[in-house]
C-alpha cells in the first residue's frame, strides 16, 4: 500500500531536452511575422534607408530628377548650374545668330547663303549676279566662311525648313536652292518671280544679253 501511495504522490519528472533533439510537441518561441507583407523588418529597414538616399533636384528650373543625395551639396548645386548654364549656352547662340541674320537681311531683299566650295552655289551666283541685272544686287554670305555659319544654317533651317546650300532668300523668304534658280531661268520665269517676292524693295530685275563670246559652262 505504501508504495502505491508514494507512486500517487511523487511528481512527474519534466522530459529533458537536450539540444537538437526533434520534439513536435515541444512549444518553441514565436518568431515575429511582418505586417502588411511587406517583408521582414530588416527589409523594410534596408528600404527605408534607400528611400532617405535619394532625392528630387530641379534640372535648370523645369523638370525633377531623382538621383542619389550628393554628401556635398556643393556638387548638386554644381551639377544645376551646369545645366542651366548649358540652357543660358544654347539661348545666347540662337540670339547671337537671330541677330547677324536680321543684320544680314538688311544688306539686300536678295540674300545667297552659299559655300564657297558648292558647285550648286556656284550655278546659283552665276546666274543671279551674271545673267541678271538686278538692283539692288543681291548679298552673298558664304557660310563657311563666316564665323558663325554654323549657327546661321541651323537657324535657316528652322525658319525657312531648308539646311542645304545655296538657299536664296527674297524679302527673308526662300526662293529655292541652285536646281530651282536654274529652273526659273530656263523657264523664262526669273524675273517675274524675283519681282513678285521682292514688291517695292527689288527695283530692277533685267536679263542681259548673253556675251558675244560663249557663255562659261559650269
Amino acid at each position: 500500500m505504501r508504495a502505491k501511495e508514494d507512486a500517487k504522490n511523487a511528481k512527474p519528472q519534466q522530459p529533458i531536452i537536450r539540444p537538437g533533439d526533434a520534439d513536435a510537441d515541444t512549444e518553441r518561441p514565436a518568431v515575429p511575422v511582418a505586417k502588411g507583407g511587406k517583408g521582414t523588418g530588416s527589409e523594410q529597414v534596408k528600404a527605408k534607408v534607400q528611400e532617405d538616399e535619394m532625392e528630387e533636384i530641379p534640372i535648370a528650373g523645369r523638370t525633377k530628377m531623382t538621383v542619389p543625395k550628393m554628401k556635398d551639396q556643393g556638387a548638386v548645386q554644381g551639377a544645376v548650374q551646369g545645366s542651366e548654364k548649358n540652357d543660358e549656352e544654347v539661348v545666347v547662340d540662337h540670339t547671337e545668330a537671330k541677330s547677324e541674320l536680321n543684320d544680314i537681311l538688311k544688306r539686300s531683299p536678295i540674300i545667297i547663303f552659299s559655300k564657297s566650295y558648292c558647285p550648286y552655289s556656284k550655278k546659283a551666283k552665276h546666274i543671279l549676279l551674271e545673267r541678271y541685272a538686278i538692283s539692288p544686287k543681291p548679298f552673298v554670305v558664304e557660310l563657311d566662311q563666316h564665323p558663325i555659319g554654323q549657327k546661321l544654317q541651323d537657324l535657316l533651317a528652322q525658319n525657312t525648313g531648308r539646311r542645304t546650300v545655296p538657299n536664296v532668300l527674297v524679302n527673308g523668304k526662300s526662293i529655292g536652292g541652285g536646281d530651282d534658280i536654274a529652273a526659273l531661268d530656263h523657264n523664262d520665269e526669273l524675273v517675274s518671280a524675283l519681282r513678285s517676292m521682292g514688291g517695292k524693295w527689288v527695283t530692277d530685275v533685267r536679263h542681259l544679253p548673253p556675251p558675244a563670246a560663249a557663255e562659261d559652262q559650269l
